[in-house]
This record gives C-alpha cells, sequence and structure tokens, in this order.
C-alpha cells in the first residue's frame, strides 16, 4: 500500500477517530472505506449522466424525448448496474 499524508481539520479528524474507535477500526481503514464510497458515488453519477446524454440524442434524433423513460431507464440501470469495486 502507499502512503499520503492529508491535512484536514482537527475537528473532521476527531470525529473520523470517534467513529472508528467505536467500529473496531484504524483510521486508514475508515478512510480507505470513505475515499471507496465517493469514488463508487462518482462512477455512478458518471454513469447516469451518460445514460442521460445518450437518452437525449436519441430523442433529438427521434424528434421526441419521453421524461418517464429517462427516470424508468435511470432507476433500472441502479437496479442492475454493478460498480467494480
Amino acid at each position: 500500500m502507499e502512503r499520503v499524508i492529508v491535512t484536514c481539520p482537527g475537528s473532521l479528524l476527531d470525529e473520523v477517530d470517534g467513529q472508528a474507535r467505536r467500529l473496531g477500526k484504524k483510521r486508514s481503514q475508515v478512510v480507505r472505506e470513505a475515499l471507496a464510497e465517493w469514488l463508487t458515488s462518482q462512477r455512478e453519477r458518471e454513469f447516469e449522466a451518460l445514460l442521460e446524454e445518450g437518452y437525449r440524442e436519441y430523442a433529438e434524433r427521434e424528434g421526441e424525448i419521453d421524461p418517464d423513460w429517462v427516470a424508468v431507464q435511470a432507476e433500472a440501470a441502479a437496479a442492475t448496474w454493478r460498480w467494480d469495486d
């Protein structure tokens, strides 16, 4: 594993340390898990944005966009898409 130095407010570090203690984990583990969750969230947002863009382009070619269809497709993608960890 690589080591990194992160600067953050003391109050944030205190809260991270408190949660780590309550969970019986080390600070580094909590930070790694938080970063992994953030990256997963970013990938999901990027994927959803690509889906939306694709549906909009398709609708422009077809002449009409159905907002209900975009929502249905986003829900289906969220239910079936498996993100790499």
